[in-house]
């Protein structure tokens, strides 16, 4: 059942972040976290907008790839699209009908927003490049088996979350529903933290490569990659790390009888396994200069390790990874303060509110 759009007939005085009483009833004169507040005036000061990018150069360079390339970077976007698609409407429909919180809901909200213009700013610069051909790439969708699967696993945590703690609530136990939302929000943190800067890195490399061929595309996946990196994946670790440590949200036992930690590397191997089967299929028998299959399962089992190791998991299969050359470039090459002065060369957009600096 769903929630009332909305109810004033309690008064909540102490605010959980999940499976608490709320009606919707948005007020942040006493808010419960901190971190929560601090994130969505990131998010906020993040603002940006799809068509303030220029993707002129795009338009002639981009012709001039070699196959090989032009594939990769037509998958790797198509795929992005889909799961920025698929984050939307899953946080939108599902996730927030159980966030309980005035905050929390707020900066779910924002991220919500944001996933939604990440999924529209890729459609726009493939139909500012390819005008009406830009549908064969969105169409990869359809008609490419792997980018088909690509959102599979996310979609079942969501539709899981959907029936065991919104459709048939009464049907489930409160340790049901909170293994679920956990797993869900696993889920969205590895796709975040993992499989998103995976892809961003694609498209840094051919940029890189090949004479900035993609030089739009890049300033949008850059803008893309500093929401991800500095307000949902940073969300995402903050909640787990709060469930973990404070009683009165209800989830601690799960961490403290060591179901989390288990949960946490069972997704996290998935993931991996996932992204090293995708990074076969975009390179092995297919040649882009600077990226090849090895290189792209050092960078993916990295970011494993650090996800995981930033919500308490140290003990898991990516501890011994080690940092390559390769972390170093996508860490450089991603710095958003690097190519601001440019895109208000270009832009009537001012990025003079000066958060975009403050990374958490």
């Amino acid at each position: 059942m769903t929630k009332p759009v909305l109810d004033i007939s309690f008064k909540v005085e102490n605010e959980k972040i999940f499976f608490g009483k709320f009606g919707n009833y948005i007020r942040i004169d006493n808010i419960t976290h901190d971190i929560a507040r601090k994130l969505k005036e990131i998010s906020e000061a993040n603002t940006w907008f799809t068509k303030e990018i220029d993707y002129k150069s795009d338009k002639t360079k981009f012709q001039n790839l070699p196959p090989d390339v032009k594939r990769a970077f037509k998958l790797n976007i198509a795929y992005q699209t889909l799961m920025d698609s698929g984050v939307t409407s899953g946080i939108s429909y599902v996730l927030s009908q159980v966030v309980t919180s005035s905050i929390w809901s707020l900066l779910y909200a924002r991220i919500a927003i944001e996933e939604a213009i990440h999924a529209e700013s890729y459609s726009y610069g493939l139909s500012e490049v390819f005008g009406h051909a830009a549908a064969l790439t969105l169409d990869l969708v359809y008609t490419d088996e792997f980018v088909k699967k690509r959102m599979e696993s996310e979609c079942e945590l969501f539709d899981k979350v959907s029936e065991i703690c919104i459709e048939n609530s009464s049907k489930y136990s409160m340790e049901e529903k909170q293994t679920a939302l956990l797993r869900l929000l696993l889920g969205i943190y590895f796709l975040e933290g993992i499989k998103f800067p995976f892809s961003f890195l694609v498209t840094f490399i051919i940029n890189d490569n090949y004479d900035n061929a993609i030089s739009g595309f890049t300033k949008t996946i850059k803008l893309i990659a500093h929401d991800e990196l500095s307000v949902h994946v940073v969300t995402g670790k903050n909640v787990l790390n709060i469930l973990s440590k404070e009683e009165e949200q209800g989830f601690k036992y799960l961490f403290d009888n060591g179901t989390f930690a288990k949960m946490a590397n069972e997704i996290a191997q998935n993931v991996v396994e996932q992204e090293v089967l995708w990074a076969k299929y975009l390179f092995d028998d297919h040649e882009v200069a600077g990226i090849n299959s090895q290189i792209s399962e050092s960078f993916i089992k990295y970011w494993a390790n650090i996800r995981l190791k930033d919500i308490g998991v140290n003990d898991n299969p990516y501890m011994k990874s080690e940092k390559t050359d390769i972390i170093d470039f996508f860490n450089n090459y991603r710095n958003i303060n690097k190519q601001n002065a440019a895109l208000q060369e270009t832009s009537n957009t001012s990025y003079q509110k000066g958060t975009l600096k403050n990374d958490l």
